[in-house]
């Protein structure tokens, strides 16, 4: 059973007087922008944490997540800037200006309040030189008083009788993310636009971060002399159609055999491996990514089918569900005495009964949360080291083909565990010397020629699916 996560307990209190100066901090910015754009309609985003912690890394993940999903919901209005300030000590703000009519922009944002899964949580002023409608109440825009946290009535009412408790009040928001981010993986279901976005990040934040032991990023090429970072950014560019075609591929199935899913998709992988091929000049930079991002993709779009929000077991589920016979068709079926034409997963298999990805998809890609999430939602810092850590974990707990291939035995699963260990109780890489850890371990896997592709193939779909959900 997971631990509940307190979103307040690394969190630092605040004073009454810094909250009012953080008010008035709020009025100066949303004045500003009025004047700076005195036709448009200014939205001022931030969230009710009630108590004297009003900020702390989960909270910063709360109004991620809803930032990203109202900016989604704004994405058919003109914006003309956003602002983010997630580190504010009184709590993450946000600010954006739209080209639109003040009322359409207010309704959107009451629809995010009431319908997103933490919507509660927010705070989203709409505001407009140039439009009376500013005064417009919930009410005569059609919708319903906001409602109380814990009870469910007039939230106005709780609050002015003093209903609930600081404890009350608290209890509900940790609920609301443990229920999000850590009982469960929950993701809201976003446009096309939105989900092509979210796989070109995960794939282009794992080429940058760094250092990566073994691995292509800005500033090394690691045990890949072929390659380098502006190879792996051609690549992700090429992959464009490809992200499209499978969660598009996803929303659109309508057999229950979802074996039939993977098999619609394969052709369009296929076609994307030959863009990479010509994108690159011949080089294999994301093949494995290619074959785990698109079944994923494609099982987000099918989970997400009539649905605002969506669990990421669902979503593994049904991974699982379109792999369920990729090891008995493509590994045991395959005879063993012509190793010349085996692929590096056939042959590990016949070698080492190792199933490498097939049995990941086989089994819902289960890594994925059980390391590469997990860790990037503990992880603490700057979203390099978050990465970093969350490479690490995956590195030590996964079977790497990559890895096992380049050294020849399975044994070198074991080393890697023991890399891994040493590197956490340094404190990750948002110390020092875990950090410069990470730097040796890149310059021994180079010399030995070693690299560990699968765990980075999990990053990128970490940071895909930790985009989508709010994470990073």
């Amino acid at each position: 059973m997971n631990e509940k996560v307190d979103v307040f307990k690394q969190g630092q209190s605040v004073t009454l007087e810094e909250v009012l100066e953080n008010r008035e901090w709020r009025s100066y910015k949303q004045s500003q922008l009025e004047k700076v754009y005195p036709d448009d309609t200014v939205v001022a985003v931030k969230l009710n944490m009630p108590g004297a912690v009003k900020n702390s890394p989960q909270i910063e993940q709360l109004f991620q997540a809803g930032w990203r999903v109202l900016l989604s919901d704004f994405e058919d209005l003109p914006i003309k800037k956003i602002v983010l300030d997630l580190k504010r000590k009184t709590g993450p703000e946000g600010f954006i200006v739209l080209q639109a009519a003040l009322v359409d922009v207010k309704k959107v944002s009451i629809t995010f309040e009431e319908s997103f899964f933490l919507g509660r949580l927010f705070d989203s002023d709409v505001m407009s030189n140039q439009d009376s409608a500013y005064q417009l109440s919930r009410t005569a825009l059609g919708f319903n008083p906001r409602t109380c946290l814990v009870c469910g009535d007039n939230a106005k009412a709780c609050a002015r009788d003093q209903r609930h408790d600081l404890n009350d009040l608290h209890e509900v928001i940790n609920s609301l993310y443990n229920e999000y981010f850590v009982d469960d993986v929950l993701l809201p279901v976003f446009s096309t636009k939105a989900v092509v976005k979210a796989a070109s990040f995960g794939f282009l934040a794992e080429a940058v971060t760094n250092p990566k032991p073994g691995l292509v990023d800005p500033v090394s090429v690691g045990a890949h002399n072929d390659m380098n970072i502006y190879t792996f950014v051609d690549s992700t560019l090429a992959l464009q159609d490809y992200f499209k075609q499978t969660f598009e591929a996803g929303q659109t199935f309508s057999d229950c055999d979802l074996k039939k899913l993977l098999a619609k998709i394969r052709p369009f992988g296929i076609a994307a491996e030959e863009s990479m091929i010509l994108a690159t000049n011949g080089i294999n930079t994301h093949k494995g990514a290619i074959f785990t991002a698109g079944i994923l993709l494609a099982a987000y779009g099918y989970a997400s089918r009539g649905k605002d929000l969506v669990a990421l077991s669902d979503v593994q589920e049904i991974v699982s569900q379109m792999g369920a016979d990729l090891v008995e068709k493509e590994l045991d079926s395959q005879p063993a005495k012509d190793t010349t034409t085996l692929t590096a997963g056939q042959s590990q298999f016949h070698q080492y009964k190792l199933t490498g990805v097939r049995g990941e998809v086989q089994k819902g890609l289960q890594p994925l949360r059980q390391f590469g999430l997990k860790a990037l939602r503990e992880s603490t810092g700057h979203e390099n080291d978050r990465l970093l850590d969350s490479l690490m974990a995956l590195a030590g707990g996964i079977e790497d083909s990559t890895l096992i291939k380049r050294a020849k035995t399975p044994e070198i699963t074991k080393e890697m565990v023991e890399y891994v260990e040493t590197f956490q109780k340094m404190g990750g890489a948002s110390t020092v010397a875990g950090k410069a850890f990470l730097s040796e371990l890149d310059d021994i896997f180079i010399a030995r020629h070693l690299s560990i592709g699968g765990a980075a193939d999990y990053l990128i779909l970490t940071a895909l699916v930790g985009r989508l959900n709010g994470l990073i």
